[in-house]
């Protein structure tokens, strides 16, 4: 049996949050007691916060709920039961770069995606990181061709942000906002962010990978690395969710939004951007390197833009390295 499969084995059997003898463990996944504290280690790399009680033996601090592909599919609208596909993987290095290798090896459907359950070296904009703990939060990442070529792609994160926001509405939390142009935030608090990874072929194909983390349940001790504000989805829903329910809801969401993009583009959103927009109508101060322009947003064009009114009138500006903060923001 390889390392990892053992790691699935372990993480399988400490899920149910009960106490587990070291002998039990080692027998279990026919290794030595000396293997199965590195096997424990092992697990707290990946961010699981374990206890070890002398003649008790070892146990997660909370239970977690792991994903199921069948419970996914059978939590989700008719429509996206059977096409496209998707899978469930347990530890990756980025749910990304997995969907990415995929395509490689051959032709991949549109809309077909991966869950995963941890990642190693998980991204975020900028060559951020993104801090991925296993079985707490939900990283999703979606195939998605682009038939007019790479300008197809311009406003996929924003419309997959408005899916977010809406979905997350619908589940009861309140005080929900999307922030330009990859963030979803509750109540002022970063929750989800959304990375947007390009390909094009020398014929002039093209395709999407979106990639989406979404804080579910960040234990705290994983949280305190955070750099900035942030919540989860557990702290604000009005009643405890399934985390496969939240995961099916989520994937039929994006697709959804995929299908109405690809159909009528970043028009259909505008409105729903409005109404999310955090920033829409309130000053704001842009970073772009060592440039730093001050103005009021006004929203977005039908191309993903964000207008920003200054003194000269209304500029655009597009992604890459442009940051928004509120003008009092220090950082």
């Amino acid at each position: 049996m390889k390392q990892a499969e053992r790691l699935d084995q372990l993480i399988t059997l400490l899920a149910n949050g009960e106490f587990h003898s070291g002998q039990a463990i080692g027998e279990s996944l026919a290794i030595s007691r000396a293997a199965v504290n590195q096997h424990i280690h092992k697990l707290e790399e990946l961010g699981l916060e374990l206890f070890s009680v002398t003649g008790r033996g070892y146990k997660l601090a909370r239970p977690i709920e792991l994903l199921q592909a069948g419970v996914i599919e059978r939590e989700s609208p008719e429509k996206w039961r059977q096409s496209p596909g998707f899978e469930v993987k347990s530890v990756v290095d980025s749910s990304n770069d997995r969907v990415k290798e995929l395509a490689k090896e051959g032709p991949l459907e549109a809309g077909f995606s991966i869950f995963a359950e941890a990642q190693t070296a998980g991204r975020g904009r900028r060559g951020k990181k993104w801090i991925s703990p296993f079985g707490n939060n939900l990283y999703f990442s979606v195939y998605w061709p682009l038939d007019d070529g790479i300008h197809g792609a311009m406003g996929l994160s924003l419309a997959a942000g408005v899916a977010l926001a809406e979905c997350f509405t619908d589940l009861g939390i309140e005080g929900v906002s999307v922030k330009w142009p990859n963030d979803v935030y509750i109540s002022g608090k970063k929750v989800t962010g959304i990375l947007v990874d390009l390909e094009t072929s020398p014929e002039g194909a093209a395709h999407s990978i979106i990639g989406i983390g979404i804080n579910l349940t960040m234990p705290e001790h994983v949280g305190a690395s955070i750099d900035q504000a942030w919540t989860d989805l557990n702290s604000e829903l009005p009643e405890p969710r399934s985390r496969n329910h939240i995961a099916a809801r989520v994937r039929a969401s994006v697709l959804s939004a995929l299908q109405q993009y690809e159909q009528h583009g970043l028009a259909a959103f505008q409105q729903s951007w409005r109404r999310y927009d955090c920033f829409l109508d309130k000053p704001v101060k842009l970073i772009m390197g060592q440039r730093i322009c001050l103005g009021t947003c006004r929203g977005i064009d039908e191309n993903g833009a964000l207008l920003v009114e200054d003194e000269q009138g209304v500029r655009r500006y597009f992604g890459g390295e442009v940051s928004l903060r509120a003008q009092d923001a220090t950082n």
